[in-house]
């Protein structure tokens, strides 16, 4: 009765903060106590609702689907079961997140619904903070991925998911890859956050309230910002440098940031390339390299972000112990013969077992025993290339070069 109880309470206040969107979904079922509860919600609300769930083939995922299968035959709704072949690469958690969401975005009919919580949010400011995100970074986790994938429990805090999902009897497994250490997420989850919390209880609603608030902002200014969209064609992004001296700042950075997301994708909008654009747009050089084969010059009235015609003219270097540089990049190799005890944290920075063959290209892809492995700045290295205890490493330091101003 007490259960009961609890069950109904737990359920209408979980209910008053979850944001459903129009029309049939689908619940993208890990297995998992989130994503169980969130699919368990959606019916209460009398929400025609199917789940999904996305096999990536690992050492565990038979387990997860076992779960998955079990939870929908509790709620007596269909399942649909998509396995993938993950791509290659160093990560197991980069390569399942992008072929679930590959998964995921091929749904239009329906409204896909990913089980995101508050405490999901609050780490991924927490993580994003510490590899020094800008706002959109610190923003957080949004509502909505267009275009139809959507978050809505992220008023939800985890306990109030789990507890929900064993009130409501579904018999979901944890993650094992949720308990891995190495994985940065992880360890500031079991780590950090609880240190924190000392300080401040309510540290998660306080983080979760702060990427809220920057969403906002940022909506705003990408709002006024729409006021200026740059020409834009293949390789190819200008717009007039009266215009952008003349606006505010921060709605001309962002115009900055359309055009280099245009030319290079959103991973390569780093402050130190933005500072070079500014360099140029405010007359301090006439052209600066921007590295993976891109190049900022005015050209008449127009600032112009564009592919360089002949980028792979450069040869790979081999990064053995000693500085390189190649494809405007700059790497820091070092060799020790003791076991590792730290991990990286950033973009910037990876560690290889000492006898691994590596080998930076001038495209700024770096790749490992002939596969590619990390791409500085934009994709980290996972420990999956080095695991913890193993003795003998490469510990390598990206940066972008310097020197970069053009003479013309």
């Amino acid at each position: 009765m007490v259960e009961t109880r609890r069950l109904t309470e737990l359920a209408g206040s979980a209910a008053a903060r979850l944001q459903l969107p129009e029309g049939n979904l689908v619940v993208g079922l890990s297995g998992g106590a989130d994503s169980a509860a969130l699919a368990w919600l959606c019916l209460e609300q009398r929400r025609r609702t199917r789940v999904l769930h996305v096999n990536h083939g690992l050492p565990h995922s038979n387990r997860m689907e076992s779960a998955a299968r079990s939870i929908a035959k509790a709620l007596a709704i269909d399942v649909e079961v998509v396995g993938v072949e993950l791509s290659e690469g160093a990560s197991p958690e980069g390569r399942a997140r992008n072929a679930r969401y590959a998964v995921f975005e091929a749904v239009e009919a329906e409204a896909l619904l990913t089980a995101h919580t508050l405490d999901d949010d609050a780490e991924t400011v927490l993580l994003n903070l510490i590899r020094g995100a800008g706002p959109r970074g610190l923003s957080g986790i949004p509502y909505h991925r267009p275009p139809s994938i959507y978050r809505p429990a992220l008023d939800l805090r985890r306990a109030e998911t789990r507890e929900l999902a064993q009130l409501a009897g579904l018999e979901f497994v944890d993650d094992p890859m949720n308990e891995d250490l190495n994985l940065t997420r992880n360890w500031i989850r079991q780590f950090i956050v609880p240190q924190l919390e000392s300080v401040n209880t309510k540290l998660a609603e306080s983080l979760h309230r702060t990427s809220r608030l920057l969403r906002l902002e940022l909506g705003h200014l990408e709002e006024s910002a729409s006021l200026y969209r740059p020409t834009v064609a293949t390789g190819t992004a200008k717009a007039p440098r009266a215009v952008l001296l003349t606006i505010p700042s921060a709605i001309a950075g962002r115009v900055l940031m359309e055009m280099l997301e245009h030319v290079l994708g959103r991973a390569a909008v780093t402050e130190p390339r933005i500072a070079r654009m500014w360099s140029v747009l405010r007359g301090d050089s006439v052209s600066q390299e921007l590295g993976r084969g891109a190049v900022v010059e005015m050209k008449g009235p127009m600032l112009v972000v564009r592919t360089q015609g002949h980028p792979g003219l450069e040869s790979p270097a081999a990064l053995i112990p000693g500085v390189h540089r190649v494809g405007g990049l700059e790497f820091d190799v070092r060799s020790s013969t003791e076991a590792c005890r730290v991990l990286p944290l950033s973009n910037w920075a990876a560690v290889f077992p000492r006898d691994t063959d590596l080998v930076a290209r001038p495209d700024g892809v770096v790749t490992a025993n002939g596969q590619e492995a990390w791409v500085p700045g934009e994709k980290r290295l996972p420990v999956a290339w080095y695991q913890s205890g193993d003795v003998g490493y490469l510990s390598v330091v990206a940066r972008e070069g310097t020197g970069w101003t053009s003479s013309r």
